[in-house]
């Protein structure tokens, strides 16, 4: 019974879109990000204000998925 149920959980996060998802809080380009893999928190040179929105992050910076918009970090923590 335990296997079954942890398949099916499992199964439900891999096939949802947003099993797993980078979220960034931003505001005057401070960053927070909730589950990020690069950065937690990071200055960076967009001045949007984000509220748990979803980013793809890389290396020099992330991308906000809802625009498109690629933001360089210039300093991280």
């Amino acid at each position: 019974m335990k296997k079954l149920f942890s398949t099916i959980l499992v199964l439900g996060l891999l096939l949802s879109g947003n099993a797993y998802s980078e979220m960034a809080t931003c505001f005057a380009g401070e960053c927070e990000f909730f589950i990020g893999i690069w950065y937690e928190y990071a200055e960076t040179n967009c001045m949007q204000s984000l509220k748990m929105d979803e980013v793809d992050q890389d290396l020099l910076g992330f991308t906000i998925v809802k625009t498109g918009e690629y933001c360089m970090v210039f300093n991280e923590r």
